[in-house]
């Protein structure tokens, strides 16, 4: 008897065991189906995380190149404004703040210079940069750049005897449409302007 119920034991024990050894397998089997299913999610995921970063880069990149043909289109359409005038001749015996003619063109954008009067008159109002190189010859020579005849830049250029000397001065100001901008000079006996040295006047809005 008491080996009966030993065999049976081992018998149910078997089965069991059996049985267990199945589940064991078949949970296996469907783990390693999910993990598969997991991986292929997150293959998924990868690709559409890559391909909404390139697209928001694309996105990015177009917003750049339109601000960029945006603010190039802006700065186009705004009219440039600048002149270089320079005098064709020596001038001599300038009196005292007598306006220095520049009568020879190189520039003038906007036609604001008169080469007349060599005055700039502002033809929009904003930042202005303005340069004037003068060339004095056995001299000095005090020069003023004045906006409605107020000055606003100086420049004191000497030379001993036999001998000339360049000075230039740049001034950056702002100004209003229709204000009169011109150089003048304080005193100058000489000043050179010939193919070797030349005196100018230049101004352009920034």
């Amino acid at each position: 008897m008491e080996n009966l119920c030993l065999l049976i034991v081992v018998i149910v024990y078997s089965v069991s065991a059996n049985s267990c050894q199945k589940e064991i397998l078949s949970l296996r089997r469907e783990n390693h189906m999910l993990k598969t299913k997991i991986d292929a999610i997150e293959d998924k995921l990868d690709y559409l995380m890559t391909s909404l970063t390139k697209f928001e880069n694309s996105i990015e990149n177009e917003h750049i190149v339109n601000s960029k043909n945006n603010n190039h289109a802006k700065r186009s359409a705004v009219p440039v404004i600048a002149f270089h005038f320079y005098a064709s001749s020596n001038l001599n015996s300038l009196g005292s703040h007598q306006t220095i003619i520049f009568d020879t063109k190189l520039t003038n954008e906007g036609n604001g210079f008169n080469k007349y009067t060599s005055t700039f008159i502002v033809p929009s109002s904003g930042f202005y940069v303005f340069t004037w190189t003068i060339d004095v010859m056995n001299n000095i020579c005090a020069t003023e750049l004045v906006v409605n005849g107020m000055i606003v830049g100086l420049s004191y250029p000497d030379s001993v005897a036999g001998e000339n000397n360049a000075i230039s001065t740049t001034v950056v100001k702002q100004v209003s449409t229709g204000d009169a901008v011109a150089v003048r000079a304080n005193g100058c006996r000489q000043l050179r302007s010939d193919t070797i040295a030349r005196c100018s006047f230049s101004g352009w809005k920034l």
